[in-house]
């Protein structure tokens, strides 16, 4: 990784951590995949929403997963979410100065697995971390199209909606995990 991306890396990590979510960093897919497992074990968490992208595919996720002796729904997302534990996606970009997530996507599925869990794990390549929001938009705004659905994450979900008392999980997952992935696997979430 080039020391521009390791900067920028450590500024989103610092941001996303003071808004509790997990961050982590991997050379290669299969790496990331052993740690999903890692998390998911560590988490006691016994089935998961896996929406297939090119970190997942590369890294063979459904079979380690499921060679953990674990659950891997792999479709049919709009009956499984409710009761999964657990989703994966891969997000298209992070951005460094917030440490937030964008899903660029006009795909349910990726809101479903990312929004309809307790714990969300997100997948990034770590080539995709830009360094402010202004320059996000103005990626965003250069795509040959808008994608019809543009969604910004960061850390868990939290309100303080309830007389004014801050809660982790009301609106979407309770947990926020993040591992970027510095080998480039081609293709986008």
């Amino acid at each position: 990784m080039r020391d521009d991306q390791s900067i920028l890396y450590e500024r989103f990590k610092t941001k996303l951590e003071a808004v509790s979510g997990e961050c982590y960093r991997v050379n290669t897919s299969t790496e990331a995949g052993e740690l999903v497992c890692k998390v998911m074990i560590e988490k006691g968490i016994k089935n998961v929403a896996l929406l297939d992208a090119s970190i997942s595919k590369k890294g063979n996720f459904s079979e380690l997963i499921g060679g953990k002796g674990l659950t891997v729904y792999t479709d049919n997302f709009r009956a499984v979410t409710p009761d999964a534990e657990a989703g994966i996606t891969q997000v298209n970009y992070a951005i460094a100065e917030l440490g937030t997530l964008v899903q660029a996507d006009s795909d349910v599925n990726q809101r479903l697995c990312s929004t309809l869990v307790p714990i969300h794990i997100a997948l990034v390549s770590t080539s995709s971390i830009i360094p402010t929001l202004k320059e996000t938009m103005a990626t965003l705004h250069a795509l040959p199209e808008i994608p019809g659905f543009v969604g910004f994450i960061t850390g868990p979900s939290r309100t303080s909606d309830i007389e004014r008392v801050l809660t982790i999980g009301v609106h979407g997952p309770k947990q926020l995990v993040v591992i970027f992935v510095d080998e480039e696997v081609g293709g986008a979430a």
